[in-house]
């Protein structure tokens, strides 16, 4: 994963894509008329997983590439649609990977199971957990009400999002490439981008962002300040001041970190305790240490 330091690398610009929308409003007609059909059954409902089995699954796939036209392991795992090519498994798949991730990180059942775009963005609408803000963990939706595109939140930091997408490409290209690729890829992407329509909340059995007025709370709001000390350093720092159990030091945010980082601001007497490393924590924590 790229860290979120202070030194962000270049988001890419995701642009109005009139082809793209196309195809998945095409995908939604025929979901619509011949449904999806075969597939592989959940193996449950909702285990014990988090955000954090599932940014680990989906990274198993990165480099992953499809088969011919839009064939990909994953829509062989959700089932066929009539109409498209290589036996119905020919078509747009990037909620598919979504889905699949899902069901194979104990989070079945914590987000929909469907191959369409604006689908998946009105389940979480449905069930409150949809917003404007990412966190880790949470799948972001492109265009039009989130119908276009959809990828996993594995970063956050005040100016980007670090994702990880299927049925798209690496973070260089501009336009369509960017939605209808051929692969599973990680990406910065702008936060201010006007093509995000908005984040889906996953309801994870632990680190779980809360629904949108009231409802399950098992997890935090809280986003990463990196500003003044990447993640990586601020996980460092915990460890030094000896929290037991020690964080892993991987550059990456998640409720253990935001934890280990109120624990230091308590331990050092900061007059907050938010778990963001702002200006008091660095010189408080330098002055204790």
């Amino acid at each position: 994963m790229t860290e979120m330091g202070t030194q962000e690398e270049q988001a890419v610009v995701i642009e109005d894509d009139d082809e793209q929308r196309a195809r998945m409003e095409e995908l939604d007609a025929r979901i619509a008329e011949h449904g999806i059909q075969g597939g592989e059954p959940d193996e449950g409902t909702r285990g014990l997983g988090s955000a954090q089995s599932m940014i680990a699954e989906a990274r198993k796939h990165l480099g992953y590439h499809e088969s011919g036209e839009n064939d990909a392991k994953f829509n062989h795992w959700l089932g066929a649609i009539p109409g498209y090519g290589s036996g119905g498994f020919g078509y747009p798949w990037c909620h598919c990977f979504i889905s699949y991730c899902l069901g194979h990180s104990d989070n079945a059942g914590a987000g929909p199971r469907t191959a369409s775009c604006k689908a998946g963005a009105d389940w979480f609408k449905a069930q409150r957990r949809y917003s404007k803000e990412p966190h880790v963990g949470d799948i972001v939706y492109y265009g039009a009400q989130g119908g276009t595109h959809v990828e996993l939140v594995i970063g956050v930091s005040s100016g980007q999002i670090t994702t990880i997408g299927g049925n798209t490409s690496g973070g260089v290209a501009l336009g369509s490439r960017l939605f209808n690729g051929d692969g599973v890829y990680t990406k910065n992407v702008d936060r201010a981008s006007s093509r995000i329509d908005g984040y889906g909340h996953p309801a994870y059995a632990s680190g779980a962002v809360p629904r949108k007025g009231g409802g399950e709370a098992t997890g935090s709001a809280v986003e990463p300040w990196t500003k003044i000390r990447r993640i990586r350093k601020q996980q460092e720092a915990v460890n030094s001041l000896g929290r037991t159990p020690p964080l892993d030091v991987d550059g990456e945010w998640g409720p253990n970190t935001e934890k280990g980082v109120k624990w230091l601001q308590k331990r050092i007497g900061c007059s907050e305790v938010d778990g963001q490393w702002g200006d008091e924590t660095e010189r408080m924590f330098k002055a204790f240490s």
